[in-house]
C-alpha cells in the first residue's frame, strides 16, 4: 500500500519536531510526542511504558541531567517512508562521558551511525519507535 503526499508530509513534520526536542533536551517535550501505550525499542531492549521510555532518553542524556553522553545531538542523514512507517538514518552525536550499556566513559566525541524506525497514530504521537545504533565507536 502506498501513501499520499500529505501522509508524507505529516510524518515528516511529526519525526522531526520529536527529533527537535530531543535535540534541545526537553524530557517532557519528548515524551509529549509519545502515546500512552508507545513502546521504545533500543537494539532489541523494549521500553514499553512511559516512565521507562523517560528513563532510557535521561540515560542517554537527552535530559538536563547528566547522562552518558553530553551534548547530544541527533542527526538525521536520509529519510525513507513505507506503508507503515517513516524510516531515518543518521547519526547520534556527543562527548562519551558516563557508562553506556558496558562501555566505560571514553571521553571522546563519537558519532553512533543509527536506523529508526517510527510509527504514530492519527493524534499525531509517537506509538512505537524502534532504533538499531552501532556502538562499536564506544569499544
Amino acid at each position: 500500500m502506498s501513501i499520499d503526499d500529505a501522509e508524507r508530509e505529516r510524518r515528516h513534520r511529526l519525526v522531526h519536531a520529536h527529533m527537535s526536542v530531543e535535540n534541545r533536551h526537553d524530557l517532557d517535550c519528548i515524551m509529549a510526542t509519545f502515546s500512552g501505550d508507545a513502546e521504545m525499542l533500543y537494539n532489541r531492549t523494549s521500553f514499553h511504558d512511559p516512565e521507562s521510555i523517560r528513563q532510557a532518553h535521561a540515560y542517554f542524556g537527552l535530559s538536563p541531567a547528566a547522562g552518558a553522553f553530553e551534548g547530544l545531538r541527533v542527526v538525521p542523514d536520509a529519510e525513507h517512508v513505507t506503508a507503515d512507517e517513516i524510516v531515518i538514518e543518521g547519526r547520534m552525536c556527543g562527548k562519551h562521558v558516563g557508562e553506556f550499556q558496558g562501555f566505560a566513559p571514553t571521553g571522546r566525541d563519537v558519532e553512533m551511525p543509527y536506523v529508526a524506525f517510527y510509527r504514530f497514530d492519527a493524534a499525531g504521537r509517537l506509538t512505537s519507535e524502534r532504533v538499531v545504533m552501532n556502538l562499536a565507536v564506544l569499544a
